[in-house]
């Protein structure tokens, strides 16, 4: 369980007193994504879902959470590795072929 952060407490409460203001919200996500708390962020506005009023900006604000989440594990993601070009594989099989050979002289002079 992760230690309670005194500033993602002041950011949401920020938030929740101020839920009209888009720069109390932003406030609050950039410090989440920066201390890697998206799933806070996510499970904070989940709940706020059901809210009659709160409702349609929870939703609006958990799809900011699950772009930030997403852009973030873009960015993470491993570059693919090159596949071998056809010059390399030549090679591999003509030292194949060249190695298969000396072996079969060898064992013929034996």
């Amino acid at each position: 369980m992760k230690a309670p952060d005194p500033a993602l407490e002041a950011l949401w409460k920020n938030a929740l007193e101020n839920w009209d203001n888009d720069a109390a919200h932003h406030a609050f996500l950039d410090h989440c994504e920066r201390n890697q708390a998206l799933d806070e962020a996510a499970v904070r506005y989940r709940g706020m879902k059901g809210d009659h009023e709160r409702g349609a900006g929870a939703e609006k604000r958990l799809k900011a959470v699950l772009i930030l989440a997403m852009s973030k594990l873009e960015l993470s993601r491993a570059e693919p590795k090159a596949a071998p070009s056809m010059l390399t594989k030549l090679m591999l099989v003509l030292f194949f072929l060249f190695g298969s050979l000396l072996l079969l002289l060898y064992l013929l002079k034996t």
